[in-house]
């Protein structure tokens, strides 16, 4: 290696190095959670506050940051100036509370100068971004470099303008007091409007009622109303009363002839809303646009939007690095709005909405109403075509059922009729010497003899042997016997079906003296029943299906109805539904999508654990602790008012037994949910003992709860049975659970009063036990 390659080499690694520890530093800051405190002017109600808070933490992510934000509400018109500084300073302890923030936020004039004015040592030394603020205060920004944001100016002239367009009306009407923020406004309006000789100045009452609502054609004014000095209110030519309703009514009846602009949001502009006819009216603030039975049906100002982006990228940029005094004061964007909700009960619709609006309150399914009904009409017909087809299913079940039956009942016509015509052969048997007939040896290819009865049981299968005997026992006490063996007369090696049918024969005191009968070969017999099996086995599948599929179309149909139906409601162009029922109406229909998915999947499992396609991974575990652990897993979900118990075995006594631990544990999880779900008040006991024959291991639930008749407990483990209609689930619990006991080799039983509880037990083979 040169020592050029070397010196590359070194450099090389050098900058690897730095590269990885800049990365390293990047990622440690990407990954560092800041506190930041976001702080209103006005109350927590305000229904554009929860579109800046959704829009400010998007923001703040998408710029990178991982914030944790507290958000505090100062409720300014509840205050004084004094109190509100008070309040102010009671927020930033508040914001405090778990450690000082990194930054913080303040949205409004009254919030960002009661917050700087507390003299709180944060407010000096953390960075604070303002927004939506009409009016900054110069002193306070000069002597607070830490304090940057963004204005929100009032437009006058543009939402004058918007009265012809939106309304059809000239003549402008406004709330301004005499409150200093109500100053300032008459200030700017009047200074805005003095380049537009279009527009009549009467913020200062110039001008009487009668000429300014007698201009020309196409030349705009704007008046204020002041709710606590009526006198000044234009035209008012009776004794005035600033407390006397009557005039206040007066005075609000000459002015509704014009369109009402609110330009500040306080409890005054409230009262002059609420006042007000139902009239559209515009609005210059972003403050409460688009509220739930508002009346402002425009305006120009700058969105909870974009005052949530300004602010946030700002903040991102500071709390990356950036010094609060690096950024200038700068104002937010301002843009048209019109709500859809007021536009179209004043007789807006989509296709006539000015351009260039942005529309707030119009919801996907109105924008995209073709869709929407094509989407709803779609899945109705989908959903008929599956019933269509299930019913054409059905049919077609039944059909086969039916064939199958006729098939069955003609081929054992047949058999009967054969069985008549099949080799028959007489027996006799005398002490332990069977006597059979010459037709029998002949037949078989033996030379007739007397056998006895040890010759005889070697000709007969050994595993039918006991069986032939229990039937010579039942003769000789006096019964009748008919029974059926295999036997290999042939001695070929080939077992063939025969069938025994014997009675014994007894003297004057009732003992035994012989016994006779015939034996009959029925392998043709056997045959037409093995086939008669099965066909009865294909029929009842078939009734199970037509069962299933009937349960099915119901099950299926009753989640639809509340899909289909909540959907055509929330469809219905005229409904004027209140938010909280459109929810109710969401929610039904996605709670309705669940259970049918739920449905669906426990069908799934159903098939799955039935046909034997669910592999299952078996392990040898121990039942005490077993039980011990499903115990600790459902401890924490049993009600305060229920008693939840253990039960094993005293002492040391445990099992193994060889089991798939998820599926039971699944078993477990379905009779502890409907143990819950019945029992009210008294005790759940989880457990385990051996049964009496020592054989099988009995895991068992057992409640208090509601109990079952005898009737339920027969029809308990049947597909969809559910006790209670109106619970929610799909009454394929206890079958699955069923399905699976039967897949471990085990069985699954109940026992029941009603009224007084129900325990369920799983019975399992065990492999052992020890003490």
């Amino acid at each position: 290696m040169t020592r050029q390659t070397r010196k590359i080499l070194f450099i090389t690694l050098i900058a690897m190095a730095i590269a990885a520890m800049a990365f390293g530093v990047f990622a440690c800051e990407s990954e560092k959670t800041y506190k930041v405190a976001v702080m209103f002017s006005q109350g927590k109600d305000i229904h554009c506050y929860g579109t800046f808070i959704e829009s400010f933490e998007k923001e703040l992510k998408r710029q990178g940051i991982n914030a944790n934000i507290s958000y505090h509400y100062l409720n300014c018109d509840k205050w004084g100036h004094n109190e509100e500084v008070e309040e102010a300073r009671r927020l930033i302890d508040q914001a405090r509370m778990n450690g000082d923030p990194d930054l913080f936020v303040t949205i409004g004039d009254e919030v960002t100068y009661s917050f700087m004015t507390t003299r709180d040592t944060l407010t000096k030394t953390l960075p604070v971004v303002f927004g939506a603020v009409a009016f900054p205060n110069p002193g306070l920004l000069r002597a607070n470099p830490n304090l940057t944001g963004f204005t929100d100016s009032l437009n006058a002239v543009k939402n004058i303008y918007l009265a012809q367009k939106m309304c059809g009306i000239y003549a402008v009407n406004t709330l301004l007091s005499e409150h200093y923020l109500d100053k300032q406004l008459k200030k700017r309006i009047k200074m805005q409007i003095a380049d537009h000789p279009e527009i009549t100045d009467n913020i200062g009452w110039e001008h009487t009622l009668f000429e300014i609502l007698n201009l020309p054609e196409g030349q705009f004014s704007i008046t204020p109303f002041s709710l606590y000095n009526l006198d000044k209110n234009t035209a008012m030519s009776e004794k005035q009363d600033s407390l006397g309703n009557e005039n206040l009514m007066l005075a609000m009846s000459r002015f509704s002839k014009m369109t009402y602009m609110q330009m500040k949001y306080d409890s005054e502009s409230i009262m002059m809303v609420n006042m007000s006819s139902k009239k559209p009216m515009l609005s210059a603030t972003w403050l409460d646009f688009g509220a739930p039975e508002s009346k402002f049906i425009a305006g120009y100002f700058a969105g909870a939007e974009s005052i949530a982006a300004d602010v946030a990228e700002r903040a991102a940029k500071i709390l990356h690095g950036a010094k609060p005094q690096d950024f200038t004061i700068r104002p937010t964007k301002q843009e048209y709005w019109i709500d859809w909700n007021v536009a179209k009960k004043h007789g807006y619709t989509k296709d006539n909405l000015p351009v260039g609006f942005n529309v707030v309150n119009l919801s996907w399914k109105e924008m995209h109403h073709r869709l929407y009904l094509t989407l709803i009409y779609g899945s109705i017909i989908l959903g008929l075509i599956v019933i269509v087809l299930l019913f054409r299913l059905y049919l077609k079940e039944r059909k086969q059922k039916h064939k199958a039956l006729r098939r069955v009942e003609r081929e054992n016509m047949l058999f009967n009729m054969a069985i008549e015509n099949s080799q028959a052969f007489a027996w006799e048997r005398y002490g332990t010497a069977i006597y059979l007939s010459d037709t029998f040896w002949l037949h078989y290819g033996h030379e007739p003899h007397v056998c006895d009865m040890d010759e005889f049981m070697e000709m007969i299968h050994p595993d039918y042997r006991t069986v032939y005997l229990k039937g010579v026992e039942k003769v000789n006490n006096g019964d009748t016997y008919k029974g059926e063996v295999k036997a290999d007369f042939y001695q070929n090696g080939e077992w063939h079906w025969y069938q025994i049918r014997g009675k014994g024969v007894f003297d004057k005191n009732n003992n035994y003296v012989r016994s006779y009968g015939m034996l009959l070969k029925v392998d043709e017999y056997k045959l037409k029943e093995f086939q008669l099996v099965e066909a009865r086995r294909l029929a009842e599948e078939a009734t199970l299906k037509e069962s299933f599929l009937a349960n099915m179309s119901h099950e299926i149909r009753t989640p639809l109805n509340a899909i289909v139906g909540f959907s055509q409601l929330l469809a219905q162009p005229d409904a004027d539904f209140a938010p909280e029922e459109k929810a109710l109406f969401i929610e039904t229909i996605n709670t309705n999508n669940e259970l049918l998915l739920k449905l669906i999947n426990d069908i799934i499992d159903l098939s799955r654990v039935e046909s034997g396609e669910m592999p299952f991974v078996i392990k040898s575990y121990s039942v005490r602790e077993i039980i011990s652990k499903a115990y600790e897993k459902y401890k924490p979900t049993i009600p305060s008012c229920i008693e939840f118990r253990i039960e094993q075995p005293e002492g040391n006594t445990d099992a193994m037994v060889d089991v798939d631990i998820n599926q039971l544990m699944l078993v477990f999880d379905n009779l502890m949910s409907n143990a819950v779900k019945f029992t009210e008040q008294g005790s759940i006991t989880i457990g385990w003992e051996l049964t009496d024959d020592s054989r099988r291991v009995d895991f068992f639930v057992e409640d208090t709860g509601n109990g079952l008749s005898d009737e339920e407990q027969r029809m308990v483990f049947n597909r969809f049975y559910k006790k209670d209609k109106f619970q929610q689930g799909t009454g394929l619990g206890l079958a699955i659970c069923m399905a699976i006991a039967i897949r471990h080799g085990g069985d699954m039983k109940v026992k029941s009063q009603l009224g007084k509880g129900s325990r369920f037990s799983v019975f399992l083979k065990f492999t052992g036990s020890y003490n």
